[in-house]
């Protein structure tokens, strides 16, 4: 495991985890969902890119597959909910980070979109 080289409010910053995937997310108490791309993860918190920006401290809730299938079907995905403490322009997009408030692993079928899922207790 890499070595925690930058600090974060005199804390060692989590170690992060490349992982590019399509996720969903909207503000708290919004409907509609917007499609993003996670960059990485860590155990506190994670990056992605949206077509808009969002305000320090408002709350998000993201939803991601797993990337892992068995017997064609996802293993699950996680629904998280978390609030902004990074935001800035990045290329075409805008880069948000979130520190992760509390997670949900759910189980979904194999096909997006991720809608009707079963929570499972974590």
């Amino acid at each position: 495991m890499e070595r925690w080289e930058t600090f974060e409010r005199g804390q060692p910053r989590a170690p992060r985890f490349a992982l590019l995937l399509t996720v969903r997310y909207r503000r708290h108490g919004e409907e509609e969902w917007e499609q993003g791309s996670m960059r990485n993860i860590s155990r506190s918190g994670l990056l992605f890119t949206a077509q808009q920006a969002h305000p320090l401290d408002a709350r998000i809730e993201l939803m991601f597959a797993l990337p892992r299938v068995i017997r064609d079907e996802l293993v699950g995905a996680v629904r998280c909910r978390g609030e902004v403490v990074r935001s800035g322009r990045a290329e075409t997009d805008h880069a948000i980070a979130i520190r992760i408030l509390d997670y949900q692993f759910m189980r979904t079928p194999a096909a997006p979109p991720l809608t009707g899922v079963e929570a499972v207790t974590r």
